[in-house]
């Protein structure tokens, strides 16, 4: 059995070609479009831009991903296909093999996760032209586990009960990959183990981690709560929405385009949703761009505290994804002040850290990892286990 995984998102496709029980891929790749130009999309194997592709639409990348697999591993290598889906709603607490009821739930629940849903539910009709198997694997079934208190709004009660509305949790994947390599690292007993996860990306999002289970997460009922990403606002007030339907006369598209597509770093900044640009221009004395790091540094701070203190302590945090990462900045900036709570970040191996370090001062009581996720390693684990 080859696994083919597919990782489809709003301006990304990665894929990667996996063997039974092993870490590293046969093939791996990305399909890149993060400028908006889906005409010359680059697409890159081993980390290398081999190529610029046209992919005007999402079933078009995930063609795409799967004939240069076959091209380069040989016909007949693909045996089976994991799928990451970002929203699984309530209806899934693990993964499952895809057939017509799970592509319809996906579908139904792509308003709640508009940049995701829909790209993996085309990434999944593509690879039905192969005739094999097909897993889905969730991110919202690791916080399938969260408390009560944690998963409830303070909201009518019957609105939960009608419509199931409560707090769902994502990147579940990149979390649960982060859990099991923090405890490779740390050592220790792993049952008392306390993380703070912040999963910094195109989506952003902090959990609080205990014992392997999740306690607390910023994100919620949607793809939008918490953090401010990429072209997602974050938590917003509610009345500021109501006001904007009462006095502007906005529609309920309007908003969700609004929050989702033209909002977070992009939107503060009227440069670009990727940190890096943001950085840069605000280094060059943009006063936007250094607007819009300082809000998101500072909302990274607070959720680290908030989540600090919800689990008593913390043995370590941790920064994962393309700007937990790759950005010594933001991870200074986001750890100032936490000393308090035991984190003292050291300058120097946070200047210059590789994958899967500790950047933490030696006396410093918590640890600061910067790991780099695997999730379509995760997704290949999981689409073997679910098959076999």
């Amino acid at each position: 059995m080859s696994i083919l995984v597919v990782n489809a998102g709003s301006t990304s496709l990665k894929f990667g070609l996996f063997a039974p029980g092993k870490a590293d891929p046969l093939v791996s790749g990305a399909i890149d479009w993060a400028d908006g130009d889906r005409q010359h999309a680059k697409l890159s194997l081993g980390g290398e831009v081999c190529a610029q592709v046209a992919v005007p639409d999402d079933r078009a990348a995930a063609l795409c991903a799967i004939e240069t697999v076959l091209k380069t591993a040989g016909p007949g290598s693909i045996t089976a296909i994991g799928h990451r889906v970002v929203h699984g709603g309530t209806q899934f607490d693990g993964s499952v093999i895809i057939e017509e009821r799970v592509k319809q739930a996906i579908s139904n629940l792509s308003s709640l996760a508009p940049l995701h849903n829909p790209p993996a539910l085309a990434a999944i009709e593509a690879g039905e032209s192969l005739g094999v198997p097909q897993v889905a694997v969730f991110d919202t079934s690791f916080f399938a586990r969260l408390p009560a208190r944690a998963t409830h709004y303070a909201i009518p009660y019957e609105w939960v009960e009608k419509w199931g509305v409560r707090k769902i949790g994502f990147h579940g994947i990149s979390n649960a990959y982060c859990t099991g390599r923090a405890n490779e690292l740390l050592g220790g007993d792993p049952t008392k183990l306390r993380l703070i996860i912040c999963h910094l990306g195109g989506g952003c999002s902090a959990s609080a981690v205990v014992g392997g289970s999740p306690v607390a997460t910023t994100m919620g009922f949607s793809t939008i709560e918490g953090l401010p990403m990429g072209t997602r606002s974050g938590s917003v007030d509610p009345g500021l929405l109501l006001h904007l339907q009462r006095e502007h006369g906005f529609s309920a598209e309007e908003i969700e385009r609004g929050l989702t597509r033209n909002a977070g770093l992009l939107g503060v900044s009227g440069i670009s949703s990727d940190l890096a640009q943001v950085e840069a221009a605000a280094q060059n004395g943009n006063e936007r761009a250094q607007l819009a790091f300082e809000l998101f540094a500072d909302r990274v701070r607070a959720a680290i505290g908030g989540l600090a203190v919800t689990m008593g302590g913390v043995d370590a945090l941790i920064f994962t994804d393309r700007i937990g990462e790759s950005s010594p900045v933001l991870r200074a900036a986001a750890c100032k002040g936490l000393g308090c709570l035991g984190l003292n970040l050291d300058p120097e191996r946070n200047a210059d850290c590789q994958a899967d370090t500790d950047i933490a001062t030696v006396q410093s009581s918590g640890r600061i990892l910067v790991l780099h996720t695997r999730e379509e390693w995760m997704i290949a684990r999981e689409t073997e286990r679910v098959l076999s």
